[in-house]
């Protein structure tokens, strides 16, 4: 870990330019980007459910089947039977099917409730726990097909092994009583294909550079985003410490670059305003705005960045969130025609450098997630969400979804007979969430020649950190900066 607070009011001489490498092979996927016709609300998910069910379906029944077998393998002593539906699940029978898992929570957002008040034409502020206190007993996990639905007992197995709205999964247990099942396994689907990579220890002269949350704010004066500037132009540090930022060959700034204004609320559970801000006032600061762009023309043209929105920037709330728009950089509009300059993505967004596959998103998918997990008491307990940040990206690899509670909990587009959001082609070398509350970085290998790096981008604002991932070996590193 790189600290800087030492380097303040030093005076340090350097080159007025520095030489970086250029990557061999950069591509951004469109897959996420929609065009007009593709962003209304004419549709039902119906489809999407659909589509996710009937493309995971077949891979998890490989799994359970290599698992548990049909009718040829025992599981303590008694012969394991398949259920094709899990209205033909027989009490005291050990067996197996596959569904959707449904969560059934106090505190989840309900449209039907919503229309019975009459609020459902204005957005609803979402709970920080969709949990209630420790001693809450109206949690009920389920698993549900065409035919019908079971709850899911095993307060034990299911503390263990996350499981949310919208994942599908084949559950291994036996019914101790009408419409409840007693879980003892589970099986996730076959992963999608992953393209082969050769790592090498590397000379570690060839690194992205990972950063969300900047919030920045036109009436804060933060010396950390000056800091910020300094250190990616090279003109603050030593020369080593220089020599490492010359090695950066792009920045990804994963969502939430500026700070939005306090959101008017109406004394009830409902907000009067959007993302683009409410009839009476926007959301956002126009200098906030003009500050981003300025802090951009810094460091633009001498290091390529590649920009997405997230949950508290100029976009809107439905994912995929597509680019900012263009007005939103006033100063770098000529670099946006220009790849190698400025990316303005989508949010989530997929990448492939030097035949890496990355796929990135500004975190909406897990923070939602952990509104499934963590009790009302536990929401503001920073390092109790840290631990579970990891745990969550893993079982979104596992999964095969890593958006599994849209449309259910997180808004989204009503796509068409399609789930943009599972593994379904390819499984990604790389996946980084943003604005997250602590960095964290680990493999997930799920073959002998398998694996998913994980990255959880903090915060910049709350933590000074810069993630550097070398792409010769997929190691990351810290850039911390402390004033």
């Amino acid at each position: 870990m790189v600290e800087y607070s030492e380097l303040i009011n030093k005076d340090i001489s350097v080159e007025d330019a520095i030489t970086r490498n250029v990557l061999d092979k950069q591509n951004v996927s469109e897959e996420f980007k929609l065009n007009t016709n593709q962003r209304k609300y004419d549709k039902q998910y119906f489809s999407m459910y659909q589509y996710r069910f009937k493309n995971l379906k077949d891979r998890i029944h490989i799994n359970s089947l290599e698992k548990w077998g049909d009718g040829t393998k025992k599981v303590d002593g008694q012969l394991v039977k398949k259920q094709d539906k899990i209205l033909d699940i027989t009490s005291g029978q050990l067996c197996w099917v596959i569904g959707t898992v449904f969560c059934d929570l106090k505190n989840k957002l309900n449209i039907l409730q919503d229309v019975e008040k009459g609020t459902d034409d204005i957005i609803p502020n979402i709970p920080d726990s969709y949990i209630g206190d420790d001693d809450d007993t109206s949690l009920a996990v389920m698993i549900e097909d065409e035919s019908g639905r079971a709850i899911l007992h095993n307060e034990e197995f299911l503390q263990k092994n996350i499981l949310v709205s919208g994942c599908i999964v084949g559950v291994l247990g036996i019914e101790i009583q009408a419409g409840i099942f007693e879980i003892m396994d589970i099986a996730y689907p076959t992963f999608a294909p992953q393209p082969p990579l050769s790592l090498e220890t590397g000379s570690g002269n060839n690194k992205i550079a990972l950063i969300s949350g900047l919030n920045i704010d036109y009436h804060v004066n933060d010396i950390k985003l000056d800091l910020l500037t300094d250190i990616l132009t090279g003109e603050l540090g030593s020369e080593k410490e220089r020599d490492l930022i010359k090695s950066i060959s792009k920045l990804i700034i994963a969502g939430d670059s500026i700070r939005p204004l306090k959101i008017i609320d109406n004394g009830e559970d409902f907000v009067t305003t959007n993302n683009y801000g409410s009839k009476i006032q926007s959301r956002f600061d126009s200098k906030s705005v003009e500050k981003f762009d300025k802090f951009l023309s810094e460091i633009l043209p001498s290091l390529p960045i590649s920009i997405m929105p997230g949950n508290n920037d100029i976009a809107e709330i439905c994912l995929p969130q597509q680019p900012l728009h263009k007005s939103t950089f006033h100063n770098n509009y000529q670099f946006l025609s220009d790849p190698n300059y400025l990316q303005n993505l989508t949010n989530p967004q997929w990448f492939e450098i030097n035949g890496i596959k990355i796929l990135g998103t500004a975190g909406q998918n897990v923070e939602d997630i952990l509104r499934y997990i963590n009790k009302s008491s536990d929401v503001n307990n920073e390092e109790v969400k840290s631990d579970k940040i990891l745990s969550i990206m893993e079982s979104q690899i596992k999964w095969q979804n890593f958006v599994p509670t849209a449309p259910d909990t997180l808004y989204c587009y009503p796509y068409d007979d399609f789930d943009p959001f599972i593994f379904e082609k390819e499984t990604p070398h790389v996946y980084f969430v943003g604005n997250q509350p602590k960095f964290g970085s680990e493999w997930y290998k799920y073959d002998d020649d398998k694996f998913v790096r994980l990255i959880s981008i903090p915060k910049f604002s709350e933590t000074g950190e810069i993630i550097l991932l070398d792409l010769d070996n997929l190691q990351t590193e810290v850039i911390k900066i402390s004033v």
